[in-house]
């Protein structure tokens, strides 16, 4: 077992992770950071509502929105361009032939580092996905997803108006909307190691 993974390692090594998966990969990792810093923006606010603080929070909520609507617009991008290119077809053939626990035991001696190794069954999860629904099925869902991660940070941001009109301090949906988005890492960062092994699946 592992050694078609250890062939999509070596690649993977040399070549590194493609764009366009690359910069989605890293625009979705980045949804995690400015989260944790709109939390602690909000959190330091509740403290001391100066307009410095405040202007943070209002920073952070932008900052948030931005890096989704960027990633929203770079899956658009990749499913039209792929669309016209054919290259969906491709995908899904070589999604076909992946033997999905060979390379899967190469990132669980890596990253398996708990007993319940999140982003080795994320992998599992994307690669069957992908084999049932193909790979523009796929990325469908993932569409559906961002729009998920977007409309959860208006309904955090509909909560601070709120808070900040009523006085009444909502830690609830800070808790809820902040773990909605540090998830979004183990799904759409993982997508690009996802998508490389099918890329590399021939190298």
């Amino acid at each position: 077992m592992g050694q078609r993974g250890d062939r999509i390692f070596a690649v993977t090594a040399e070549r590194g992770f493609p764009d366009p998966w690359l910069s989605f990969g890293d625009s979705l990792c980045s949804e995690s950071v400015l989260s944790t810093e709109l939390k602690h923006a909000i959190g330091t606010a509740r403290k001391e509502d100066t307009a410095g603080n405040l202007f943070a929070v209002t920073a952070a909520f932008t900052a948030k929105k931005d890096n989704l609507r960027h990633s929203e617009r770079l899956l658009s991008q990749v499913l039209s361009g792929y669309d016209v290119s054919g290259e969906w077809g491709r995908l899904d053939e070589k999604a076909g032939r992946l033997d999905i626990e060979d390379v899967a035991e190469n990132w669980e001696r890596v990253v398996g580092l708990h007993p319940y190794p999140v982003v080795v069954e994320s992998l599992r999860f994307n690669w069957r996905y992908m084999k049932t629904h193909g790979v523009r099925g796929f990325y469908e869902m993932t569409t559906s997803y961002v729009a998920a991660l977007i409309a959860n940070t208006e309904r955090w941001a509909a909560a601070w108006t709120k808070e900040r009109k009523t006085g009444v301090i909502d830690r609830l949906t800070t808790i809820e909307c902040d773990l909605a988005s540090i998830e979004a890492p183990m799904h759409c960062d993982v997508c690009k190691k996802t998508i490389t092994a099918i890329l590399y699946l021939d190298e």
